[in-house]
């Protein structure tokens, strides 16, 4: 499986990349701590992870590994160095920053697309309401773009015990590296894709709540289907299809981002949490487009700047640009 590794820009590209994220960074670290949905949530969190954790520790040890233990003692050590509010700003900025950066040096011949990959809400919003998610995405990138194979494998397998949907996310990397190691084809590699996506849709939330993860025993969770209105799935559908359209030869290096897609249309109308585990891989699936050539690059330009206005446009106006504690989604 070929790993995406940044293309070395200019140093002066570096350098603006640097300025450009610690912007992006220091803008989201000044929004308002508790003007946005979930604050007060993570306000807790930044106050009482120890209590939390000694919770879920009294349990069994399944259930402290499936509850995010390293999000939570995080909590616990800024908790003895920072106030709550100064928690939540460590953890937006260096977060936002890292995703940022990463993203914005990747392919400076992209810098434009790059720069809307970091402003789409779905990204946007990982660093004002789902801090958590945001996180975990910081972490999982880091391993994915780090050369030294031990550090790459350290945190890549650190970031569920930040963020639960990556269990869902390195189980397709495992499932890649699979493949890679015994030369499947790509056609068995969507079957078996298919299939994980199925089993774990169908069972995802009863496993959840067999190993004690709070998203087992969630209300919010308790339905059998992801409750879309079905025009994600649609969008996605056809951006997996120019995506496939590319050939094998881009397939086989692009698996592990063509499995994201294909585990998410599997799982749309079985896992509630799809939509989740999506977006925790959503920036592997468009940094790996950019690969595309002839016909298909314009057709996913297209298709970005179409996602990106139609994102857009129902949140503007709106207080907190939809975001606001006061007004959901």
């Amino acid at each position: 499986m070929k790993l995406l590794i940044p293309t070395e820009g200019s140093f002066s590209y570096r350098i603006m990349c640097l300025v450009l994220a610690a912007i992006y960074a220091w803008f989201l670290m000044g929004l308002d701590i508790d003007g946005y949905i979930d604050r007060a949530n993570y306000l807790i969190y930044a106050q009482h992870s120890d209590e939390i954790f000694v919770m879920y520790a009294a349990s069994s040890l399944k259930t402290i590994l499936t509850n995010e233990p390293v999000w939570l003692l995080f909590n616990i050590w800024a908790s003895k160095h920072f106030t709550p509010e100064d928690t939540l700003r460590l953890l937006i900025f260096f977060s936002s920053f890292i995703v940022s950066f990463l993203v914005l040096r990747s392919y400076p011949k992209y810098a434009l697309l790059l720069l809307l990959f970091i402003l789409l809400p779905q990204v946007l919003k990982n660093n004002i309401v789902h801090l958590r998610q945001g996180a975990g995405i910081s972490i999982f990138l880091l391993g994915w773009w780090c050369r030294y194979l031990p550090l790459r494998v350290f945190f890549i397998a650190l970031a569920p015990f930040v963020h639960a949907s990556f269990f869902f996310i390195n189980a397709l990397f495992l499932l890649n590296v699979a493949f890679s190691t015994f030369s499947i084809s790509t056609v068995w590699r969507v079957v078996y894709t298919l299939g994980v996506g199925v089993v774990l849709g169908a069972l995802g939330i009863w496993l959840a709540d067999v190993l004690g993860a709070r998203q087992g025993e969630n209300a919010e969770y308790s339905g059998m289907g992801a409750g879309g209105s079905g025009m994600a799935f649609l969008f996605w559908l056809v951006f997996t299809v120019v995506f496939f359209m590319e050939g094998k030869a881009y397939l086989r290096n692009n698996f592990f981002a063509a499995s994201i897609l294909v585990f998410y249309l599997s799982t749309y109308f079985l896992l509630p949490v799809t939509a989740r585990v999506f977006e925790s891989g959503m920036l592997v699936v468009l940094l790996a487009s950019l690969g595309l050539t002839d016909w298909r690059r314009y057709a996913v330009y297209s298709l970005y700047v179409f996602y990106f206005l139609m994102q857009w446009y129902p949140l503007l106006g709106m207080p907190g640009y939809g975001w606001a504690a006061t007004r959901a989604i």
